[in-house]
């Protein structure tokens, strides 16, 4: 089984990979990741999600955590979190592989309903279980039957959350299908920064959006995604500027205003601080890389 799984993926990833390595699919939330080399650090602000390793190794820092996914190791993140990763072990000969899918409140909404087992565990890191490696493996295998997907795509999304829901954290699992949850507040106000992290938001609109008291708001925010609302939205200002400037050729002062500064120098002093090269010399060493 864990071949077949680890031979589908490789073969979906050969032909459909763009040239980052991202090979996405029909399924709404559903990404497969191939690299043939190690890769430099990478930011971003996951949202809840599961990522299953097949070949390979990445290590990820997250909050206080520190930990190498290895293969059939998954990595399950229950809220929006701030991240900092890198492929550690990946060449042309194996590659390294895995798979990532958004977490569906709404599925979880439905399946606690059936359900009241909650098992608890804070880790980050916890093995596959076999259940959950085949009911991906049957879904992966339907990417290319798109008549027979949307026939059972409902289906086999429904079973790899129960497994969830049934693993290490599945109590932290279950709180994404509970619209009150502190985790969900939240969410509905990391929603409105997401759609609007361009613009200046007030601490008591995002605060009205998760139906809290600015105070209570600002305490549950930052235990919830561990870094304050400002904090935030810098940060997916800051992410997003990156990926212009490496994938674009727009100027610097063009990006920085893009995603919401109106400061060329508070933006080349916050780049820095967050990537630890100012943007220009950032650009220059990701075109050296890729020589």
């Amino acid at each position: 089984m864990a071949n077949s799984l680890l031979q589908t993926a490789h073969q979906y990833t050969q032909t459909h990979s763009d040239r980052e390595g991202i090979a996405r699919t029909t399924v709404p939330g559903l990404v497969l990741i191939r690299s043939t080399r190690p890769t430099e650090l990478e930011h971003a602000i996951v949202r809840p999600l599961l990522c299953l390793v097949l070949q390979g190794c990445k290590q990820v820092s997250m909050g206080n955590s520190d930990c190498s996914f290895g293969a059939d190791e998954t990595m399950l993140v229950t809220s929006n979190q701030p991240t900092v990763s890198r492929i550690i072990s990946a060449s042309p000969s194996k590659p390294y592989l895995s798979i990532a899918l958004d977490l569906d409140p709404s599925i979880i909404a439905e399946l606690n309903l059936a359900s009241t087992q909650t098992p608890g565990s804070s880790a980050l890191q916890h093995d596959a279980s076999l259940e959950l490696r085949e009911a991906v493996r049957r879904l992966l295998q339907l990417l290319e039957q798109p008549h027979s997907l949307a026939v059972l795509q409902s289906a086999l999304l429904r079973e790899i959350h129960h497994w969830l829901l049934l693993g290490p954290q599945g109590a932290a699992v279950r709180n994404l299908g509970m619209p009150d949850s502190q985790v969900q507040r939240i969410a509905r106000a990391v929603a409105l920064l997401r759609e609007n992290y361009k613009q200046r938001l007030t601490v008591e609109r995002l605060a009205a959006a998760a139906g809290m008291g600015r105070s209570a708001f600002h305490q549950h925010f930052r235990a919830v995604t561990s870094l304050s609302p400002l904090q935030f939205q810098k940060q997916l200002r800051l992410i997003e500027a990156r990926r212009l400037l490496l994938n674009t050729g727009q100027s610097i002062s063009t990006v920085a205003f893009k995603v919401g500064y109106e400061s060329i120098s508070q933006f080349t002093r916050e780049y820095r601080r967050m990537f630890n090269l100012p943007p220009r010399q950032d650009r220059q060493a990701a075109h050296i890389r890729a020589e």
